[in-house]
């Protein structure tokens, strides 16, 4: 009997591997290189992104910025009585108030210091009224984001917009008013309207005041006319808390406007 042959499988040959390169590690160099150009294309990315979405700002000029513009700074804002001198009607055309001065306000609310702090929401409060004031429909307020690069002083920012727009600049500010009007720009001082406002007496006229405290002086007593002048009443000691009728003796100019001297009748 014959017996079956064994059957032999060949072996394939298997090829050789290749050779394996060693790892480079990259350099300094390179990889410096690698991130400047990521974060390149990635700004550029950004801006392609965000262009659509960008408002470019357009600068106020004189024709833009409304009829009668009057520029107002941060002391104004702060000393409030620009808000009845609004209301009364005294002022009409467009109220402007340009971002730098309510950035400073805000810095002054923000102020670690308490007077400074509540001077500065007064001002915001103040900024909020004029906005929403009806009382005069002649009048608007306006804000305004122009912001001069060529001044870095917020007081010269003022009077550069002031001139460009051929504003006048309501102020407070002495010093302000007086840099303002060298240049040129006509300024309404809010100090001045209230001295302007001032009753006008004569010597020889008489009125009824209140003595509200001693004078200075011997048996003198002051009062006050409802504007605030001051009014120092002869042998008016006596008369604290009382109303009397008074004749004006004497009139005394002073840098911050009239003294009346008075005798009792």
């Amino acid at each position: 009997m014959n017996k079956p042959k064994a059957t032999v499988k060949k072996t394939e040959k298997v090829a050789p591997l290749a050779p394996v390169a060693p790892v480079v590690r990259p350099t300094t160099a390179f990889t410096q290189a690698l991130a400047r150009e990521i974060v390149k294309n990635l700004t550029a990315l950004g801006e392609i992104t965000s262009r659509p979405f960008h408002r470019p700002v357009t600068a106020e000029t004189k024709e833009s910025i409304g009829e009668h513009p009057v520029v107002v700074d941060t002391s104004i804002l702060i000393d409030g009585r620009i808000l009845p001198i609004v209301n009364s009607g005294f002022l009409t055309g467009t109220l402007v108030i340009p971002q730098v001065i309510l950035t400073e306000v805000q810095h002054i609310a923000d102020d670690s210091d308490p007077l400074r702090r509540a001077k500065g929401r007064r001002a915001l409060d103040v900024v909020g009224k004029l906005k929403s004031q009806r009382v005069n429909p002649w009048l608007k307020t306006k804000i305004v984001t122009d912001n001069p690069q060529e001044v870095h002083e917020v007081d010269s920012k003022l009077v550069t917009l002031s001139k460009r727009w051929d504003a006048a600049l309501l102020t407070v500010d002495f010093n302000l008013a007086h840099v303002a009007r060298a240049q040129g720009v006509r300024v309404l001082s809010v100090n001045d309207l209230a001295q302007a406002m001032k009753v006008a007496l004569v010597a020889g006229e008489e009125f009824t005041i209140k003595v509200t405290h001693e004078g200075r002086e011997r048996e003198q007593g002051v009062g006050y006319l409802a504007d605030g002048t001051m009014v120092v009443i002869e042998n008016g000691k006596d008369k604290v808390g009382q109303d009397v009728h008074v004749v004006v003796t004497k009139i005394h100019q002073t840098p911050a406007g009239q003294l009346f001297f008075a005798r009792m009748k």
